[in-house]
């Protein structure tokens, strides 16, 4: 991306700093004297934190006389259908009463202005704002939960009977349950009581993948290659014994039942409409583009990580784009965390995170530590873009595959594919013993390059290949000298006649400038998180959008809105049978039970081919 765009970024990130993806109605405001932020915050009826996300430049603490503030001005009036009256039960919280009626705590302030005051007691009387649901908003997830006890929200054209039918109720019995809803509406929510039957008990397991079947066929095919019954499929979703297929449903499967992995297409049939919230972490180091006596353009030269984060910004800016055009409503808040664990902690001081639905970052270690264990309160999930967490955290997600993964899909591609013709051979670095173990102890009899210098020779990468076979090269190595030397070394061996195949774990040694003719000669294997999938047509195929980390900032943004909107929970999606692809990278995670962490396990094992180009290489299955 070239310099002049990458200030004129800059420049918009000063000016508004919390992005937000949903049309927003602003209005300025001159402070004036003796007011603060909560004071104008009241008078325009917002939080202190929507003036704050909109003028980065203040702070809760500094004196605003004559200060021109942005106000994002509410349209909560416009979305809401009816207002309802709500007494307080004991031990019952603003947070808890939210949950259940599906808004914020802020908007139950906002109409109930006494808690501004106050805190709220039992016995309270709120008016509580029922919001306008789109027309297509589903219950599936309330149909297959276990509960016996529930609520379900009316939706538009449905009538008693069906809503009945759909829980195993007749018509009487749920009007005994809800003896004040004589006539329902659109919005209004009814108790419901499942009856207990006599089911099969629940496997021992309690993960679970989701599979969406679409008809009566693709059932059948599910039932054979999962091994399931009908009736362990009825026990784990209870919508499903009254309502069958029908027009498409999502089943949740025991996470052991074995099925092919497969890509995951969910640009379509969502079933969470509702506005999804997400926080995006980066460090731009705004404060040190304003301190600093260099000119912008000095400071993004010689500032390489504000570089990367304005290119994973506009890849999430772009996802964005691209999900409302789906039909997806994203608000999207960006936060400058940058490089200080300092500047994590302002950030969480000065904002309200525990909306967000998922937060995408952030990058230094510090940084990933303050924030995961800030959100662990309300289980966020935190997705990172770039780097892989040091720590432990149920709700980290490693959005990188881990070095690990890698060394295992060469280690599987060769026990698959290895012949007695082959001659395998290891250089590889002194500080990665595990790699050099499993490979010893896998195919015994492979032959080690010593170094008896701090450099390599070309002799000692001789002295292990061997004319008449076909030469396996594993080079395990984060050094780009040897990296380099190594490649130079086995391509005039080739010339010389040997049969040789490169393999590497990672080519992250290997610069750009090596030679691409010498990679495809030595039929290069190696791993990598991203792979150019499809072409770029996000802006008319402008080069700015192939910077590796705006794809990043892309694909990893739109995979975690598609996943909040196909499902509605981010947790229950990564449960998907299967895995999602975008421009250049694919996501499939798991849970490390011994790490307490999850990964992503998809990954791409590449080949480099003769003319040049490059092709994805499938194991086979895994026994």
């Amino acid at each position: 991306m070239g310099i002049i765009m990458r200030i004129l970024i800059i420049s918009l990130i000063f000016a508004v700093f919390s992005f937000t993806a949903s049309a927003q109605k602003f209005s300025t405001y001159t402070v004036e004297d003796q007011q603060d932020l909560k004071t104008v915050a009241q008078k325009f009826d917002v939080s202190v934190t929507d003036i704050l996300n909109f003028n980065p430049d203040i702070s809760r603490y500094k004196k605003l006389e004559g200060e021109t503030l942005v106000i994002p001005l509410s349209d909560a009036e416009d979305n809401i259908s009816r207002f309802e009256s709500y007494e307080v039960e004991p031990k019952e919280t603003l947070y808890s009463i939210s949950k259940t009626y599906q808004v914020e705590v802020e908007t139950i302030i906002r109409y109930n202005p006494f808690l501004k005051t106050r805190e709220l007691n039992s016995a309270d009387v709120l008016e509580i704002p029922i919001l306008k649901r789109p027309t297509d908003i589903s219950n599936q997830s309330v149909k297959n939960s276990t509960f016996s006890n529930l609520k379900h929200l009316v939706q538009p054209k449905e009538t008693k009977y069906g809503i009945a039918k759909d829980y195993g109720l007749t018509v009487e019995e749920l009007e005994a349950l809800n003896p004040d809803a004589d006539v329902i509406h659109p919005g209004d929510y009814l108790i419901i009581e499942r009856k207990k039957e006599e089911t099969p008990e629940l496997p021992e397991s309690k993960e679970y993948k989701y599979v969406k079947v679409d008809s009566e066929s693709d059932l059948d095919a599910l039932q054979k290659s999962f091994k399931v019954t009908d009736d362990l499929i009825s026990k784990l979703n209870p919508a499903y014994q009254y309502t069958g297929v029908g027009n498409g449903i999502v089943l949740k499967l025991p996470a052991d039942a074995k099925g092919k992995d497969k890509r995951l297409d969910l640009s379509s049939n969502f079933s969470d409409p509702s506005q999804k919230k997400i926080g995006l972490f980066l460090p731009f180091n705004l404060e040190k583009f304003k301190a600093s006596e260099k000119t912008m353009e000095e400071e993004l030269i010689d500032n390489r990580i504000s570089r990367i984060a304005i290119d994973l910004y506009e890849g999430a800016l772009a996802a964005v784009d691209s999900a409302q055009k789906l039909g997806i409503n994203v608000d999207l808040r960006t936060f400058d965390t940058g490089m200080s664990a300092e500047g994590m902690q302002k950030v969480i001081d000065d904002n309200n995170l525990m909306q967000l639905q998922a937060a995408i970052g952030p990058v230094i270690q510090p940084n990933v530590r303050k924030l995961s264990q800030h959100l662990s309160k309300d289980s966020i999930p935190v997705i990172l873009p770039i780097t892989e967490a040091s720590m432990s955290g149920t709700q980290i997600f490693n959005s990188l595959p881990s070095r690990a993964l890698k060394e295992e899909m060469i280690t599987t591609y060769i026990h698959q594919n290895i012949t007695d013709d082959v001659n395998l051979s290891l250089l590889s670095d002194a500080g990665n013993n595990h790699f050099k173990q499993v490979i010893d102890r896998t195919f015994p009899g492979t032959k080690h390059v010593r170094m008896s210098e701090s450099y390599l020779q070309m002799k000692e990468v001789g002295s292990v290949l061997q004319k008449g076979k076909t030469n396996w090269f594993i080079l395990d190595t984060d050094k780009i000298g040897i990296a380099e030397s190594t490649v130079s070394f086995l391509e005039s061996y080739r010339k010389k006649g040997y049969d040789i195949k490169l393999m590497m774990p990672s080519k992250s040694a290997l610069r750009d400038d090596i030679s691409n003719t010498y990679l495809s000669n030595l039929k290069l294997l190696y791993t990598d998180s991203n792979y150019d999938v499809s072409e770029y047509k996000l802006k008319g195929g402008d080069d700015i959008l192939k910077s590796k980390y705006f794809l990043r900032g892309f694909d990893v943004t739109m995979d975690v809105i598609l996943r909040l909107a196909y499902v509605g929970d981010f947790y229950d999606a990564v449960k998907l049978d299967g895995f999602t692809e975008y421009y250049q990278n694919k996501f499939q995670y798991q849970y490390d039970v011994f790490e307490k962490i999850y990964r992503n396990t998809a990954v791409y094992l590449i080949e480099y081919q003769d003319d040049l180009k490059l092709n994805v290489i499938e194991l086979l299955p895994q026994e």
